[in-house]
């Protein structure tokens, strides 16, 4: 008696393992995300109403870390969804807060630096927040080699999109409150698309190539100067 009940323990334990190894699958897809997708219009959004910059703009940031976790229903994470668990009306929203499998918490920055250094840790991007002003944006990537900070504003005045930060309303030098994904941790950049990366991996080869030097044999010190060069480029 004792060792079927210890079979069918054995057995229960299976199914339930299973069953969570299911939902998972279900929940998470297995392709890697691309720049493109990433940053696709239909993933940023605009504040429903005047005083939402922030709901919206965590919601924003919401989506890109949840589409990177390989979350299939990221489009769920709306502004109305996230205020139903981080928006407290005539206060504003939470410090810290947990979405269909995100959580965002909130920090003080004191610099542009700060904020580079939030952006390489965070892929999905951050919130970034001037309480003077007061506003926020999805603060989304920053490109060292333009030095080009990327965010989507909220407003409806902006572009419904990733564009510089130069046409966002407010400045990130004035930028002093953040929020940023806590969990899913250590997500991964998007990947390029194949074209792109062809693209990338034909330049990088093209660069490369070094000029193969010939030189003519030199018999004596006297004939240095007749010496003949010849540069080919493959």
């Amino acid at each position: 008696m004792k060792k079927w009940m210890l079979l069918l323990s054995l057995v229960l334990m299976i199914v339930i393992v299973n069953c969570g190894q299911a939902q998972a699958a279900e929940k998470t897809a297995t392709k890697d995300i691309t720049f493109e997708e990433l940053n696709d219009e239909n993933v940023f959004i605009k504040q429903s109403r005047r005083g939402t910059c922030t709901l919206a703009s965590s919601a924003m940031i919401m989506r890109r870390a949840a589409m990177l976790a390989g979350f299939e229903n990221w489009e769920d994470i709306t502004e109305s969804s996230v205020g139903s668990v981080a928006w407290r009306e005539g206060v504003g929203i939470s410090w810290t807060f947990t979405y269909d499998g995100v959580t965002m918490t909130h920090d003080y920055v004191s610099s542009v630096e700060d904020l580079k250094k939030l952006l390489e840790e965070h892929p999905e991007g951050i919130v970034a927040y001037d309480s003077n002003k007061p506003h926020a944006i999805a603060l989304t990537d920053y490109d060292a080699e333009t030095d080009t900070f990327y965010c989507s504003d909220p407003a409806e005045c902006c572009a419904k999109a990733r564009v510089p930060v130069s046409e966002a309303i407010i400045s990130l030098e004035n930028v002093d409150v953040v929020w940023y994904v806590t969990s899913p941790s250590n997500l991964s950049a998007p990947v390029m698309a194949a074209a792109e990366a062809n693209e990338a991996e034909e330049n990088t080869e093209a660069q490369s190539v070094i000029p193969e030097i010939e030189t003519a044999p030199v018999t004596s010190l006297d004939n240095l100067s007749h010496t003949e060069l010849k540069l080919e480029m493959n």
